[in-house]
């Protein structure tokens, strides 16, 4: 008899049912919006700065950004191209919907296993279907081969060829950094095959150093075959203000415009001047955000530690991804207990991957004010101390 495969655990349902004090589940950032950026917004607003925008972005913030991608990644790209090399969208989330329809339809795309589940059902919304490639073991390590071997059997296949790979560092579930030899890699692969890299970097600034991180797109042969994908929500903690952006060679980015337009006409006219006035102003931003969270980071690791977890060694500070204890054996029903014992719960690692052989992983985002990540995990320490 075929056993019937269990459900993946539906990360906003969990959200829903547990309490904001013990909510380590959503991948957002709840620290306090910068004062700058409130007086920013209030000041926009009064002024009248309310009516549509054209969908690729308001001026001031195209130029904003363009600064901060040569700054902080590298690469160069001009705001005033025509066609476009830089769109502002609404969130990440936007782009990777744009990205997907014009380019993803009746095709694969590779994704890395565990993976960000929007990464997949946005090209399966797409009518394109997602090809999974595991990283193993307890490192999480990339076969580069088994990489290879993968686009080799798909590329040339009648059927939803293969057309792109995503990739995804610093990654969501994971914290996972790819190295420069890694991505080096994955471009190669790209270059083989002719292939679209979609490089989803929303978690830039949230590693240990900023050497750290490194854009797929400042890599050689890289930038005239990826669409680089990134967000504010996280940096600038404003995940419901919906401001992302994309960039990439003008043959690429122009044709997303045409669907931009459609779905979503603009992104938030007053939200896009308000973070234009502040984006570029404070050379240690990402500096301090980065101690921040690192000592965040120590908070929930030294609890889960403590209470028998076992963490992985990311080189990054927005998620935990662990083990769970070994006299547990299956996340989910853990996660349940500290819901009912402790008013806490993460995510069930199973969220993020097809069809784990045992569910024994959970993520857990330490994204919020201390004395709530303390307080919470001081409960997780009780409740299996």
């Amino acid at each position: 008899m075929q056993t019937k495969k269990r459900p993946q655990p539906d990360i906003r349902a969990i959200a829903r049912t547990v309490p904001p004090s013990g909510n380590l589940v959503q991948g957002q950032n709840e620290i306090a919006l910068h004062p700058d950026l409130a007086r920013a917004l209030n000041d926009v607003v009064a002024s009248g700065l309310n009516s549509y925008s054209f969908f690729e972005g308001v001026d001031e913030l195209r130029r904003a950004v363009a600064e901060k991608i040569r700054v902080y990644n590298g690469v160069t790209v001009d705001p005033d191209s025509r066609p476009l090399e830089l769109m502002i969208t609404p969130g990440a989330t936007g782009g990777l919907v744009a990205t997907a329809h014009t380019y993803l339809r009746e095709a694969t795309a590779v994704v890395f296993e565990p993976y960000y589940p929007y990464h997949k059902r946005t090209v399966e919304t797409a009518g394109g279907r997602a090809e999974v490639v595991k990283l193993r073991g307890e490192k999480l390590e990339l076969d580069v081969e088994e990489l290879r071997s993968v686009c080799r059997a798909g590329v040339s296949r009648s059927e939803y060829p293969i057309k792109a790979i995503i990739v995804s560092s610093p990654a969501n579930p994971t914290g996972r950094v790819f190295t420069r030899e890694e991505l080096q890699s994955i471009v190669s692969i790209a270059e083989e095959f002719d292939l679209l890299i979609v490089s989803d970097e929303v978690y830039e600034h949230f590693t240990l150093e900023p050497s750290d991180h490194i854009s797929t797109a400042s890599l050689p042969g890289a930038f005239d075959r990826t669409i680089t994908i990134n967000s504010f929500s996280k940096s600038w903690a404003i995940s419901g203000w919906r401001l992302g952006y994309l960039y990439g060679a003008g043959h690429l980015v122009g044709k997303l415009g045409i669907l931009g337009n459609i779905y979503y006409v603009c992104t938030p006219t007053p939200l896009q001047h308000a973070l234009s006035r502040v984006l570029m102003a404070y050379p240690n931003f990402y500096s301090e955000l980065r101690t921040r969270f690192a000592r965040k980071r120590g908070i929930l690791v030294e609890a889960l530690e403590r209470t028998g977890f076992k963490v992985y060694e990311s080189r990054s500070t927005f998620y935990v991804w662990t083990r769970i204890p070994e006299r547990f054996g299956d996340a989910i029903e853990l996660n349940d207990f500290l819901m009912k014992e402790a008013g806490v719960a993460g995510v069930p690692g199973s969220a993020f991957m097809d069809e784990p052989e045992h569910d024994v992983y959970m993520r857990l985002c330490f994204a919020r004010e201390d004395k709530m990540l303390e307080a919470a995990a001081e409960r997780i320490v009780r409740a299996l101390g």
